[in-house]
């Protein structure tokens, strides 16, 4: 004879029931919670060789089997070793640090560098970009000249500390192409400029109380391939006078 349960016991059993799946809901939750953590995260697809930028980052929650980054500064200015999909989260090995060039690895083929004072007077240095394209003139007692053409920015030179600003030794910063010169801050003691070896004498031979003139080449110019050249007028002319074994040369104005 079957026995009828009684209102407390199926009350009882309900609620046996009813924890037994609420306890199994959240261990499943808990495991799927123990194989998931917050990560950054690829916002789109990546190729290798990327320079990883925080436009290139999300966060969110990911499964994974392996550690992951979760810290941006990890990633951020880094190149990417390998291919990323969208969603798809970064382990140590999927990026390298960027090599800084060392200063003779940034100096063009068949140039040198040297540094040029700029003057106050002249073109705002600090409007420059590196890669800029420039003349340098000098003017004196004896008329103006030009020292060097063609001379390409590198870099620039800036005061370190009060050190510098009492002259002393300056802090260099290179110039990826089209960084301005302004984007170091502080004030620009000395230009590093790329310059043709034949050109290194004619601009160390400055003399301080000469003046010095930088004319800075166009971008369209440049990009035609066709620099403006900057010419004097000629106002005069050399004649050689030869009188026996004694030549001389003299300047007849035109």
């Amino acid at each position: 004879m079957k026995r009828k349960l009684k209102g407390s016991a199926t009350g009882s059993i309900v609620l046996f029931l009813a924890s037994s799946m609420l306890a199994s809901v959240l261990g499943i939750r808990q495991i799927d919670r123990m194989g998931s953590e917050t990560a950054w995260v690829a916002s789109s697809d990546l190729k290798i060789g990327e320079i990883i930028t925080p436009k290139f980052l999300e966060q969110r929650k990911v499964k994974t089997d392996g550690v992951v980054l979760a810290e941006p500064r990890a990633l951020i200015g880094k190149r990417l070793t390998v291919e990323k999909k969208a969603g798809e989260p970064f382990n140590d090995r999927d990026v390298v640090a960027l090599k800084r060039p060392s200063l003779a690895e940034v100096v063009p083929a068949g140039r040198v560098l040297y540094t040029l004072a700029p003057d106050p007077q002249s073109i705002p240095v600090s409007q420059l970009r590196g890669g800029d394209r420039l003349d340098v003139l000098v003017t004196s007692a004896a008329g103006v000249r030009t020292v060097a053409r063609d001379v390409r920015l590198v870099g620039v030179m800036r005061p370190s500390g009060a050190a510098g600003a009492a002259g002393g030794k300056g802090v260099m910063s290179l110039l990826p192409q089209k960084t301005p010169a302004s984007s170091g801050g502080g004030n620009i003691t000395s230009l590093v400029v790329a310059v043709y070896p034949e050109s290194v004498y004619p601009l160390a031979s400055i003399h301080t109380s000469e003046r010095v003139s930088l004319v800075l080449h166009g971008a369209r110019d440049l990009a035609r391939g066709e620099p403006l050249a900057v010419q004097p007028v000629a106002t005069h002319r050399e004649i050689e006078m030869v009188q026996g074994l004694s030549r001389s040369t003299v300047r007849v104005r035109i």
